[in-house]
């Protein structure tokens, strides 16, 4: 597992350098003829505040949070890599993640080191034991369909405390598996409507990571607004009904994007 770990951070640098490389390249070819052409900024850092924090049909925390995403992003916006942090306005909740994904002709995939160690306080930062860690890694292969307004994915976790107890006591691997379908039903100019369903399993076990059964776990809808700010400004707020009919709960998270 060190070894593992070792080689995915070394290939993770050595791709940042080569990326950063080729941009400067590009950089350094081009002229710039249009003077209102935009800036590439290659790093960019958002804030968000929430009532609460909605996760694949999951209530994460049911407290306020303020989550942060620090990234950076290639010059063609291909390849993103980021550092994801949330902590709840009680205290309790806290969460610190690592992200890469590239996207290209509809098709996208990311990967996440989720680092939620709310209930795992003596956890370390790098124990990726599965018995101990309080982290999981999900893999999500995307699709989105242009120009209908339909987006499929499909997730798995592959690693971490995503586990199960087989019949011979040895803890094992679930690789619990999430897919969703949503659809985009209005989107005007500084409004939308969508609309969402997904669901849980596991090829190794009945219980997974969402849930006790095979289930749907996620449904729907997402209302997203630019409300204007001093008539100069706009602020991005978006409102998710979320409904799971596997835990039998219902939610609604509501998002400001604050920068």
């Amino acid at each position: 597992m060190k070894l593992l770990k070792t080689a995915l951070a070394l290939w993770c640098i050595l791709a940042l350098q080569q990326l950063q490389a080729q941009e400067d390249l590009r950089s350094s070819d081009l002229e710039i003829t249009d003077s209102t052409a935009t800036e590439y900024k290659p790093f960019s850092f958002n804030l968000k505040a929430k009532n609460m924090h909605l996760w694949k049909g999951l209530r994460v925390t049911d407290a306020p949070v303020l989550d942060v995403d620090l990234n950076y992003t290639s010059r063609d916006g291909k390849f993103k890599a980021g550092l994801w942090g949330g902590a709840g306005v009680t205290g309790y909740y806290t969460e610190f993640d690592y992200y890469v994904s590239y996207s290209t002709n509809g098709f996208s995939l990311s990967v996440w080191d989720i680092n939620n160690y709310s209930d795992f306080p003596d956890a370390g930062i790098f124990d990726y034991d599965r018995s101990t860690t309080s982290h999981f890694i999900d893999v999500t292969l995307g699709y989105e369909f242009k120009p209908i307004p339909l987006k499929l994915s499909w997730s798995t976790i592959v690693q971490g405390r995503d586990t199960y107890l087989a019949d011979n006591g040895e803890l094992k691997n679930a690789f619990s598996n999430y897919v969703e379908v949503s659809y985009g039903l209005i989107q005007k100019k500084d409004w939308s409507l969508s609309a969402f369903v997904g669901g849980a399993f596991s090829f190794e076990n009945e219980a997974h990571f969402y849930g006790d059964k095979p289930n749907v776990t996620n449904l729907g809808i997402i209302y997203a607004k630019e409300v204007p700010v001093l008539k100069k400004f706009t602020i991005p707020m978006a409102a998710t009904a979320m409904w799971n009919p596997e835990q039998e709960y219902g939610a609604i998270e509501v998002a400001i994007t604050l920068f």
